[in-house]
């Protein structure tokens, strides 16, 4: 390191004196003295304060370097977090120190400060969510010749579980329903949100995107819907985004200035630095992955986050397993039948793995931990089916699949359980469907009203900017009946993190695969207690800079 001084500056006046006679002598000489006394009398407080200002300006420029020095190791401790969840003290010890030319870095230290508590998070993003925090403390001092200064930061690596969000997008978001929708959990993407209504839509809770929020639609041209669109402010009120003369989103000047100003913080985006969250995977990879097989040269962050491992059943390729491997027998519970019924958007007849949860509850077969995982290759259209699922077991049942699921009849709806549903994509049948008509005309194919309890993590088709729209958060879930006239009613946590890998067929409306029902959707509430989550509730994560302090 080096070592940095600077030097005051002195300035002084000098005079002389010339040879006089008599009285005008005595005059000069009295008012030289005058001169010099005051001269003098300004060069010590001249003097004095080019000492004061070269000291003030030694310490704010230590300060300046012991900041720099903290801020690059919060950085630094971010990029190690985002790929060891929980790091030892020797691989924090090994995180590089920053280079101060100039200055003399005497202390520098990482370090990891009490255990993993769960508590409600207090500041950042994400204030107000239930979540595990484990907190570290960077720390540095910089030191010139002269001066010295210490700072230290604390730093929060947050563990925030997914379904406390109503809707969470990793892509970009797109909201535009036709009929009026109310949505009371928070909204968040770590896209591009694109939001607005021909009805009218209501958000009771946060709307935060790491990317930019717009009101038009991203396909059609970027038109703006007439309905209104409302978003409640931490007092309580509700705030429109037309603003009179227009509509307050990425396109006024002032974006981020009158978005505090009108919902109080409660609508952020990366105008206001917002940060992303996403499941604890390598940064590269695409989050797919959890419902995804477990292979060879999975890393240990894939898995722990892959269900696969989690699973304490798994049923793959008609082979039924614990986790260990050991061989199960559940008749009755696992069916794999061909081409078993048509999907009219994806024009396949589907090869179908039916799950009767009514079969595992009589006999005994529910996974130990609630979690089970289901996979086959089967055909060339492989799917899972969830059917007899009205009641669940105690203690909640968590499902995951790579492969496209379909869900038959009501789910979770007799003495309501915690439960999750993760797939490729997600379509409902409502408890009226039949196989035998799939292939048939859409007035072959008439529903009944369906109700619906659980957490969704799925995917769906993107859409591209200026084209095609690809049915937006209205059709995470899919439809094959003529739904005109009947209701969806659904609680819980729609959760979208990938583009459907197996299930991509574009969205479609109409004749001959669906009509929409009447969505009555909303966010279950019960989800804010932890009791209430799902088997295996995946934990999102973010870094976020706490307080700082001065300590010397």
């Amino acid at each position: 390191m080096h070592s940095y001084r600077k030097a005051g500056r002195e300035g002084q006046d000098k005079g002389r004196i010339r040879p006089d006679r008599g009285m005008i002598m005595i005059v000069a000489l009295l008012l030289l003295a005058g001169l010099i006394f005051v001269a003098g009398t300004a060069a010590i407080h001249s003097t004095r304060g080019t000492q004061i200002s070269a000291v003030e300006l030694d310490n704010t420029r230590t300060f300046y370097a012991a900041e720099g020095a903290v801020e690059w190791g919060a950085g630094e401790l971010k990029n190690l977090l985002d790929h060891v969840l929980d790091p030892t003290l020797a691989e924090l010890d090994a995180l590089p120190a920053p280079t101060l030319p100039g200055y003399t870095l005497e202390t520098y230290q990482v370090s990891k400060v009490g255990i993993l508590t769960e508590e409600l998070i207090s500041s950042g993003d994400y204030t107000g969510l239930r979540g595990y925090v484990q907190r570290y403390s960077v720390q540095a001092r910089a030191s010139s010749q002269r001066r010295s200064t210490e700072i230290s930061r604390e730093i929060q690596h947050q563990f925030i579980p997914l379904f406390q969000f109503g809707v969470f997008y990793e892509e970009d978001l797109e909201i535009f329903p036709g009929a009026s929708m109310t949505f009371t959990g928070p909204i968040h993407t770590n896209g591009d949100l694109y939001m607005g209504a021909d009805g009218s839509i209501q958000c009771n809770s946060t709307v935060t995107c790491v990317g930019q929020y717009w009101h038009y639609r991203k396909d059609g041209g970027h038109s703006d819907p007439p309905g209104p669109v409302t978003i409640r402010t931490p007092l309580g009120t509700y705030q429109g985004v037309w603003r009179g003369a227009f509509w307050l989103d990425n396109r006024y000047a002032n974006w981020a200035s009158e978005a505090l100003a009108v919902w109080g913080g409660n609508v952020r985006d990366a105008a206001h630095g917002l940060h992303t969250l996403r499941l604890p995977l390598p940064p590269t990879a695409d989050q797919h992955v959890v419902v995804e097989r477990g292979v060879m040269g999975d890393t240990q962050l894939e898995r722990e986050a892959k269900y696969w491992y989690k699973a304490t059943v798994r049923y793959v390729d008609g082979v039924l397993t614990d986790s260990a491997g050991n061989p199960l027998s559940h008749p009755g519970v696992y069916t794999y039948t061909a081409n078993k019924f048509k999907d009219q958007r994806l024009n396949k007849y589907m090869d179908v793995v039916d799950i009767n949860i009514g079969a595992m509850l009589s006999g005994g077969y529910v996974p130990t931990n609630r979690i089970l995982y289901i996979s086959h290759a089967s055909g060339d259209a492989p799917a899972i089916r969830i059917k007899n699922a009205a009641t669940l077991p105690v203690g909640g049942l968590t499902i995951a699949t790579d492969l496209p699921l379909y869900v038959w009849g009501n789910y979770n709806t007799t003495a309501k359980k915690g439960s999750a549903l993760l797939c490729d994509a997600i379509t409902l049948l409502s408890p009226s469907w039949s196989d035998a008509n799939s292939a048939l005309a859409i007035d072959s194919r008439i529903p009944s009203n369906m109700g619906m309890n659980a957490c969704i993590m799925t995917g769906h088709v993107n859409t591209v900017s200026g084209s095609t729209y690809s049915g937006g958060l209205e059709n995470d879930f899919r439809f094959l009946e003529k739904w005109t006239g009947y209701t969806v009613t659904f609680r819980g946590s729609i959760i979208n993190l990938w583009f459907s890998r197996k299930a991509t067929a574009p969205w479609v409306y109409g004749a001959p695969v669906y009509t929409a029902p009447n969505r009555n959707w909303g966010y279950d509430t019960d989800l804010l207690s932890p009791s209430n989550w799902p088997p295996g509730t995946p934990r999102v994560h973010t870094v976020q800079r706490g307080h700082w302090r001065q300590i010397s």
